[in-house]
C-alpha cells in the first residue's frame, strides 16, 4: 500500500522501505479495523423504539489483555527494528571514501581525498561505500538523497554525516530539504553512481581544471557575477539601479556617506563584496548583503579581475546564454514566478517575511500598507502594478526609494502573472 517511493538504490534502501511500509500497512489495518468497528457497533447497536434499555456491558478482560499485549509486541518489534538499521546507517564501514561537502545559499560543492572539486554534481563508484562529511558556510541546510534513503543537516560550525553504500548505477536527485531561504527550491544536486573503472576515470580527469585555466580570469569573474545575482543591483552599463553602476568603476575616487573618499583599488573591491556596510557610496543605501564566507578566495579574485575589466569605453553585458522557455505552458502563478526571478526581484524582496531592501512579498496582497508620507494604500491588483512601473509614486514607510522603474521592460500580461504569484505567498 503507498508504494510509492524512488527506486532503491543504496544497500539499506530495501529494508527502510520495508521497516516503513510495515508501519503504514499496520496503521491502515488497525485504523479500518478500529473505525469499522465502532461504526459496525454504532448501527447495529444504536437506540430505536424497540430498543430502549439496552442490556449493560460490563467489559471483557480478555479483550482488554489482547488490545494492551499485541500492540505493545508490536511497538517492541518496530523500535528494535528502527534502532537496528538507524545503527546500520550511521555506521561507516572502515573502507568507506570521505567526500567533503559543504552546503552554502545556494548550492552544493563537493571536494573529494585528492583535491577535485565539483558544484551541485557528485560521482561516485557502485558497490563501494561512501561517507559524505557534512558541514554549511552560512545556516541550516539539509542533505537528503531519496533514492539512498538518507538524510542529514548540514550545521554551521560542526560537521555530520551520512554514509551508505550504492548498488545501482544511474542518475539520482539530491535535494536541501531545510527551508534556507528565497532560492531554497533550487538548492539541488546531481549524483550519478558509475562503474569503479569510470569513476576512476573521472576522478583523475583534469580536463575541467585546464579548461577553467584557458578561460582568463575576468570570463570567469563574470559567470561568478551573474551566479550570484550581482546584476540584479549593479548595472555595467552606468544605469542606475539598487546599487552604483560598475562600469569604469576600478581606479576611480568613491565619496561615502561619512564624508570620506578614496580610490577603487583591489583591496577597495575586495572590502566591498565581503562587507559593503563599511563602506557605503554617497546617495546609495546600506542594502547589500555580505560575501563574507561565500565566497572562495579565487572567486573573489576573479570578480575583481571582472569589475576591473568593465572599461568605460565599452559596455559589458554579463549574460550567459539560456536557452528559451516556452512560457506559454505555465500556469500565471509559475510564469510570474519565472518572471520575477529573471528580473532579479528576490535580491531585494524576500518570499518569508524577511525584510531586505524593499518589503516582503509574503502576505502582501490585500494588505494595508503605511506609506512614508503618512498616508496608507491596500496592496491591490493596481498598487502592485504602480509599484513595478513607477515605484517612487508611492514608498512605503521604513524603506528607500532605490528600485528602478519598470515601465517599457514589462507588458500587463507579465505584470498580471507577477500579481498572481504574489497572491499565493500568503
Amino acid at each position: 500500500m503507498f508504494r510509492y517511493f524512488p527506486e532503491q538504490a543504496s544497500e539499506i534502501a530495501p529494508k527502510i522501505d520495508w521497516l516503513n511500509n510495515l508501519i503504514t500497512d499496520l496503521s491502515v489495518f488497525f485504523t479500518a479495523a478500529i473505525v469499522g468497528s465502532m461504526l459496525y457497533f454504532a448501527i447495529r447497536y444504536r437506540r430505536t423504539p424497540e430498543n430502549q434499555n439496552p442490556p449493560a456491558i460490563l467489559g471483557s478482560h480478555l479483550l482488554e489483555i489482547i488490545w494492551t499485549v499485541v500492540p505493545t509486541i508490536i511497538s517492541v518489534f518496530i523500535a528494535y527494528q528502527g534502532i537496528r538499521y538507524f545503527y546500520e546507517l550511521r555506521t561507516v564501514p572502515e573502507n568507506a571514501m570521505t567526500v567533503n561537502v559543504v552546503a552554502q545559499k545556494w548550492h552544493w560543492n563537493f571536494e573529494y581525498p585528492n583535491g577535485k572539486k565539483t558544484t551541485n554534481e557528485f560521482v561516485i563508484p557502485v558497490d563501494k561505500p561512501v561517507k559524505f562529511l557534512l558541514n554549511s558556510r552560512d545556516i541550516l541546510h539539509s542533505f537528503f538523497i531519496p533514492a539512498m534513503r538518507v538524510k542529514h543537516d548540514a550545521i554551521p560550525g560542526r560537521y555530520s554525516y551520512v554514509s551508505f553504500k550504492p548498488v545501482k548505477t544511474g542518475e539520482y536527485h539530491t535535494f536541501c530539504t531545510e527551508y534556507c531561504g528565497t532560492n531554497h527550491w533550487n538548492m539541488r544536486a546531481k549524483l550519478k553512481v558509475v562503474s569503479q573503472t569510470e569513476f576512476d576515470a573521472w576522478l583523475n580527469d583534469k580536463s575541467d581544471e585546464l579548461r577553467a585555466a584557458r578561460v582568463s580570469p575576468a570570463e570567469r569573474g563574470q559567470k561568478h557575477f551573474v551566479g550570484k545575482g550581482c546584476n540584479s543591483c549593479h548595472s555595467l552599463d552606468g544605469s542606475r539601479l539598487v546599487g552604483p553602476s560598475l562600469l569604469g568603476v576600478h581606479g576611480k575616487e568613491r565619496e561615502f556617506e561619512d564624508g570620506s573618499k578614496t580610490v577603487a583599488d583591489e583591496n577597495y573591491i575586495r572590502t566591498s563584496i565581503l562587507n559593503p556596510a563599511s563602506k557605503i557610496v554617497k546617495g546609495y543605501p546600506n542594502a547589500m548583503v555580505a560575501y563574507e564566507g561565500q565566497l572562495s578566495e579565487d572567486e573573489l579574485s576573479d570578480l575583481i579581475a571582472f569589475v576591473k575589466s568593465l572599461d568605460e569605453s565599452k559596455a559589458v553585458v554579463a549574460e550567459v546564454a539560456k536557452p528559451v522557455e516556452d512560457l506559454s505552458k505555465l500556469s500565471p502563478t509559475d510564469r510570474g514566478f519565472k518572471i520575477m526571478t529573471a528580473k532579479g526581484c528576490n535580491a531585494c524582496h524576500s518570499m518569508d517575511g524577511t525584510n531586505l531592501v524593499g518589503p516582503s512579498y509574503k502576505g502582501l496582497y490585500g494588505r494595508t500598507e503605511k506609506l512614508a508620507d503618512g498616508s496608507s494604500v491596500v496592496a491591490d491588483d493596481a498598487y502592485i502594478k504602480e509599484s513595478i512601473l513607477n515605484p517612487s509614486a508611492k514608498i512605503v514607510a521604513g524603506y528607500q526609494p532605490v528600485m528602478p522603474p519598470y515601465a517599457g521592460q514589462l507588458g500587463d500580461a507579465e505584470i498580471s502573472d507577477i500579481i498572481e504569484y504574489i497572491k499565493t505567498l500568503k
